[in-house]
């Protein structure tokens, strides 16, 4: 059992921290909406997402972001991405020790900065954890209603990528591992503007041959934006998935 804190009461941070509760761990789940802290605590229902999901008596909601931080092995980071850089405010609270895992799929509007690319300007380096990219195709809903779903953890320390790979997997939740950071959150983030693209195509009349096209295409675009990207990093791309 390890104690999780999750940065973000919306659908996903709900989520993953029902299903870290059902895999055994205690949960500090931190949400800047007070109706939503009291209601948690009290009736175990987020009031504003995923409305009929009872959570778990393991989770302990909290308004305080230094608390709902304090004491935490794994603290996952599941806010928007436009709020991460006021939540990172907490820098003073993080540990070494610590694993520090984005599920947050975008990117910085106004820097155009990824989040890892974030944590390492806001977190001072004498007190930055580890740093995991956790990310998928998943609705949220659909993961506490048990369907099988498959979602990665990306990180270029091995050792921390397996721990939240162990940790967060359980029965339905299947996580892979790879050291591909930069195409993991760009994958996570640019994958929206493919569904939009395909969503709009199936509106206009158009069958699976043209939806496919899209999908197809836009694979081999986002593959070539993430290795661009890890040329102008330096990275040269990560070696691929793991069990």
């Amino acid at each position: 059992m390890k104690q999780v804190a999750v940065i973000g009461g919306g659908s996903w941070g709900t989520a993953l921290a029902i299903m870290a509760a059902r895999a055994g761990h205690g949960i500090q789940l931190w949400s800047r909406n007070p109706e939503v802290v009291e209601s948690i605590n009290l009736n175990r229902l987020n009031p504003a997402y995923l409305t009929d999901v009872r959570i778990p008596d393991a989770v302990r909601a909290t308004s305080d972001l230094a608390d709902a931080v304090n004491g935490a092995e794994l603290v996952i980071l599941a806010a928007p991405s436009h709020a991460t850089r006021a939540c990172l405010k907490v820098a003073s609270s993080l540990q070494p020790a610590m694993i520090l895992v984005s599920a947050t799929k975008g990117i910085e509007i106004e820097t155009g900065k990824r989040i890892s690319e974030l944590v390492a300007e806001v977190v001072p380096d004498a007190v930055r954890p580890r740093f995991v990219c956790l990310s998928g195709p998943s609705f949220a809903k659909e993961v506490v209603e048990n369907h099988p779903t498959a979602i990665v953890a990306a990180s270029d320390d091995r050792e921390a990528g397996r721990i939240v790979q162990s940790e967060l997997s359980f029965d339905n939740l299947r996580i892979y591992t790879n050291d591909d950071v930069i195409g993991t959150e760009l994958g996570g983030s640019v994958k929206n503007v493919m569904a939009i693209a395909a969503g709009m195509v199936a509106g206009l009349g158009f069958g699976n041959n043209s939806v496919a096209a899209v999908i197809t295409r836009g694979l081999a675009e986002i593959t070539r934006l993430a290795l661009r990207a890890g040329r102008a990093s330096g990275n040269s791309g990560g070696s691929g998935g793991n069990g």
